[in-house]
Parts: structure tokens; C-alpha cells; sequence
């Protein structure tokens, strides 16, 4: 009997843990920080030498729950009816390497990738966002090889809670995935900042003592809120659990629109010639 349950009771937080990355998925797609398959998705299964991560090549608008792939951790087996994403090897070497990372995300967003593109690091310029900066930057590998993963992990092994992977993109990381959404989120915000700051003359990075000052509130911040069990931005997670029709119906509009836009520059290529 006690087996049965623990049985069900292990079942249970796997599916929740995957429903979890699903809508961790749709969000960030909702929010403009991945497109199409781009991007991947991970999260330490605790009672497990393991973690779930997304499927490779596979549209976050019709992934379900049963896509989801487990991976040993050390092992490297693989469990699932799909392919673990390419970058698998990059959240494995974060996970062996910090024992306090239990989720990984990472993403193209424009004003992130912008700034890998250019091989720009991020200094400590909002307080708001201490606890993910300062960004360094990572040297350009291929990506999907071994390289790229190696040395996004020595970053974050180092105690960094984000990396910019030149030409690529970021990577970032949290304690739980509700916390690696918000930075992921707040990475792009910070990134967007630093940009226009730049174009202003240059951003004013904080001072060393102010910064630490910051993180010291953020923690103390994020204690209280866990105490209370107060719900921040992570809350839109809960938002993409599931297609609805308007989903749909978006979908299919933008799909409208953009092969609209197509046919209409095509037929001006014509009439040109």
C-alpha cells in the first residue's frame, strides 16, 4: 500500500514538473523571448540523479507534457519519445557544478542577443536586477558542441546566475524555474536598458558597495516573498498551461498577416522586373 503511494506520489510531481516547463515554454514565447524551436529548457528533478528538459526542434505552441525528455545527470541516459535538445550537455555540466542551480533557461531574445552579437558584457547598471549581474560574456563556439557547453558552465560555476554566449544568445539560471523565468525575463529588460544607454552616451554602472548593498535587499526581498508565499512574475507561468482558442485564432492571424506581407513584396518583385 505504502509503495502504491509512493508510486502515485512520485508520478504526480513528475507530471507536475513537466506541466511546469510546458508553461515556462508558452511563456516565454507569449512574451517575445524565444521563437519557434529556438531555445531550450531545464529543471532538476530532486529525488533524481536527473533532469527534464525540452525536446530538440519541436514548436513550444504544440509541445505537451509526454515530449518532455528525462536525462541522467551523470549517466547522460536519455528517457522519452523525443530527443533531448542539442544544448543538453550545457545543463548538465551547470547542474553537476552547482548544486544550488535547479533550473536552466535559455534563449535568443533580441536585445540579449543583440548584445552577444556584439560581444558586450552587462556591468551592474539597475539595482533592480543585481542579482543577475554582472553578465560577462562568453567566447564564441559552435553551437551544439561540447565547447560552448564547457564554457557557459565554468561562467556559471563561478558563481554567475546568467552568461551571454557570443553570437548566440544567454543562459540563465535560478533555484526553482518560477525564479530562472523572472531573470530570464528581467536579463532581456536589463539588456534592452543597456542598450539605449549606450546609444545615450554610455550607462553609469553602480558603484561596487551600492551593488552588494542591492543583492543584500533583493535576498532579503525574495526571503520575505517566499515566506509569504507571495507570487511575482513567475505568476504568468500559469497563464500558457494549456491551447485555447484564442491561441489559436492569434496564431493564425499572425500566420495571415505575415504570408500577406510575403505574396504582397513578391508581387512587387514582379511588377519591378
Amino acid at each position: 500500500m505504502q509503495d502504491n503511494q509512493r508510486t502515485e506520489s512520485a508520478h504526480s510531481a513528475d507530471t507536475d514538473q513537466r506541466r511546469l516547463i510546458v508553461r515556462a515554454a508558452r511563456a516565454l514565447l507569449e512574451l517575445g523571448l524565444v521563437e519557434g524551436t529556438a531555445g531550450n529548457i531545464s529543471l532538476r528533478e530532486g529525488a533524481r540523479d536527473s533532469f527534464l528538459i525540452t525536446p530538440t526542434a519541436m514548436d513550444y505552441r504544440v509541445m505537451v507534457e509526454e515530449d518532455i525528455v528525462r536525462v541522467g545527470n551523470t549517466s547522460g541516459k536519455i528517457e522519452g519519445r523525443r530527443r533531448p535538445s542539442s544544448e543538453c550537455e550545457l545543463h548538465a555540466r551547470i547542474y553537476r557544478g552547482r548544486q544550488d542551480v535547479n533550473a536552466v533557461i535559455h534563449h535568443h531574445s533580441l536585445y540579449v542577443t543583440s548584445l552577444a552579437a556584439a560581444h558586450k558584457s552587462i556591468p551592474d547598471i539597475l539595482d533592480e536586477a543585481v542579482d543577475l549581474t554582472p553578465i560577462p560574456i562568453i567566447d564564441y563556439a559552435p553551437s551544439g558542441s561540447s565547447e560552448p557547453a564547457c564554457k557557459a558552465a565554468v561562467g556559471i560555476t563561478k558563481g554567475c546566475n546568467a552568461v551571454l554566449l557570443a553570437n548566440h544568445g544567454i543562459v540563465v539560471v535560478g533555484e526553482s524555474l518560477e525564479e530562472a523565468f523572472e531573470r530570464s525575463v528581467k536579463a532581456e529588460r536589463v539588456s534592452q536598458v543597456f542598450v539605449w544607454a549606450q546609444a545615450l552616451g554610455g550607462p553609469d554602472p553602480l558603484e561596487r558597495l551600492t551593488a552588494e548593498e542591492s543583492r543584500q535587499v533583493l535576498k532579503r526581498y525574495k526571503q520575505a516573498r517566499a515566506e509569504q508565499e507571495i507570487r511575482g512574475p513567475a505568476e504568468a507561468l500559469r497563464l500558457y498551461e494549456s491551447v485555447s482558442l484564442a491561441d489559436l485564432m492569434k496564431f493564425t492571424l499572425k500566420s495571415c498577416v505575415t504570408f500577406s506581407s510575403l505574396l504582397h513584396a513578391l508581387l512587387l518583385q514582379k511588377l519591378r522586373r
